[in-house]
């Protein structure tokens, strides 16, 4: 039974982080059963709320008279209101996207707009009140729903209709913290306990006539599939959700299991992480283990027997999600984030001006430059020994004559072509990365430290020919590149 008691214990049970009375809380309210009941046990606890409604204007007068219920009902119970009128039908049009995917964009949105909005006054506020110490601190803002536990019944069949691993069969999470923070205090009410509160407390409401169409997925489990299940299984919603729970508990179990597995598995290398594919091959064919590696990265459940394909796929091959991509390169698969831009950096002269036949007493001989994959160490040498000078590619000697100031690091295009040194001819710096056998991630992230017009070094592969030092070279520049562990 839902009372103002068993709501505080319910309350007190699930959100032992969120304080009542040292919150702001912005209530989703739509003017229906479920919110008007929400918004009233929190008035009767004396929580601080903001009522925000958002008009989608998808049924005409009935929409409107939604947004005046719930602007009167919060003034009859002196609580802010906030509402949002948006063009539902053009945003989905414009977007190409669902009425209700759209509809719940724009809500979560504006949602967030809102919550950062009463945050920044929270804090303002507690910036300028000096006087009190408890009235002094910044509210915390706690976004509410009333999803309840009909709410969660219908989520569990659609996502097990659809096909859906453990996480699906927990349905709404009780608490988020991610992009929200948000909480659902009535999730484990059932829809007939929150009708019997409203009318025992006197509450009004209104109807959302589309709620009794079977337009949606969602509406046809609702008033056809569990009414009639219901009639076999008269605790259908309660028994849905003690399944829930006991899933819950054996997700966190197999979570636990699978994040071990591939912490063991996963490394970063040089700054690119990848996971062996013989420490993969340990679960092959395990969709569970497969997908908790690949969530992560923006994969889907249906992609998995296309990951799976990858790991025995010839070098390069790849597959993508909106935000990462899996490579198999040389037994490893190599988890790239496709949002990761070319470096571009400008690298000034020292404070100090050198200037070549310069003597480099009492000036800045040396300086680092830190990039996104490693560091670059600069040296300037006043007539260097050619016996001290290294072999490795990490290293390279220009003439510091031969540069203009300022240089520029970047990362390596098509269009680029440099003169290797001891090649004595121009070569297109794709066709010279190609034969270094690099794998396509350390091939894109090659740069160049470039003077002017030139590239004068192809950073940790080759130096250009012409900014070569030779004998009588007065004043050299010793640049060092060493790239991340």
């Amino acid at each position: 039974m839902l009372t103002l008691e068993t709501f505080k214990l319910e309350w007190d049970k699930q959100f032992p982080d969120v304080r009542l009375r040292r919150s702001h809380f912005v209530l989703a309210v739509s003017g229906g059963v479920d919110s008007i009941v929400l918004v009233h046990l929190m008035h009767c606890l004396n929580a601080k709320c903001t009522l925000a409604h958002v008009n989608f204007q998808l049924r005409g007068d009935e929409s409107k008279r939604d947004e005046q219920f719930v602007r009167d009902f919060a003034t009859q119970f002196n609580i802010p209101f906030q509402v949002q009128v948006v063009e539902t039908e053009k945003y989905a049009a414009t977007y190409k996207m669902g009425i209700q995917e759209a509809a719940r964009e724009i809500r979560y949105a504006w949602f967030g707009a809102l919550i950062k909005e009463i945050t920044t006054a929270e804090n303002d506020r507690g910036q300028t009140d000096k006087l009190n110490a408890l009235t002094a601190q910044p509210k915390p803002v706690v976004l509410l729903t009333a999803h309840h536990a009909n709410d969660q019944a219908e989520t569990i069949l659609m996502h097990l209709f659809r096909g859906t691993g453990l996480q699906g069969l927990t349905g709404i999470p009780i608490r988020r913290k991610d992009l929200l923070n948000m909480a659902r205090p009535l999730l484990n009410f059932t829809k007939d306990e929150i009708k019997a509160y409203a009318t025992s407390n006197g509450l009004s409401y209104v109807e959302d006539s589309s709620n009794e169409k079977d337009d949606y997925s969602r509406n046809y489990i609702r008033n056809t599939i569990l009414p009639q299940v219901k009639q076999i299984y008269p605790h259908v919603h309660e028994n849905i959700l003690a399944t829930s729970q006991r899933v819950k508990e054996a997700e966190q179990i197999v979570t636990k299991t699978v994040n071990s597995f591939w912490q063991k598995g996963v490394k970063v290398k040089k700054g690119i992480r990848s996971v062996s594919i013989a420490h993969w091959q340990k679960v092959m064919g395990n969709a569970t283990y497969t997908l908790g590696l690949i969530k992560p990265y923006g994969f889907n459940p249906t992609q998995i027997n296309e990951v799976h394909k990858i790991l025995t796929a010839s070098n390069g091959a790849y597959i993508a999600s909106e935000t990462h991509q899996f490579m198999k390169w040389e037994g490893q698969i190599q988890i790239l984030d496709k949002e990761e831009a070319g470096e571009f950096l400008v690298i000034d002269k020292p404070a100090n001006e050198i200037a070549t036949g310069h003597h480099l007493q009492n000036q800045m001989e040396t300086f680092i430059v830190e990039t996104k994959y490693g560091k670059l160490h600069f040296e300037f040498i006043e007539k260097i020994e050619f016996e001290k000078i290294s072999k490795q590619s990490n290293t390279a000697y220009l003439d510091a004559g031969k540069l203009t100031w300022p240089l520029l690091f970047r990362t390596w295009a098509l269009s680029d072509y440099f003169y290797p040194l001891g090649l004595g001819k121009k070569k297109k710096l794709n066709h010279f990365l190609s034969g270094l056998k690099l794998s396509p991630v350390q091939k894109s992230r090659t740069a160049l430290l470039c003077t002017g017009d030139k590239i004068g070094w192809v950073v940790g592969k080759r130096m250009d020919d012409r900014f070569k030092i030779k004998s009588g070279t007065p004043l050299t520049i010793k640049i060092s590149w060493q790239e991340m562990s």
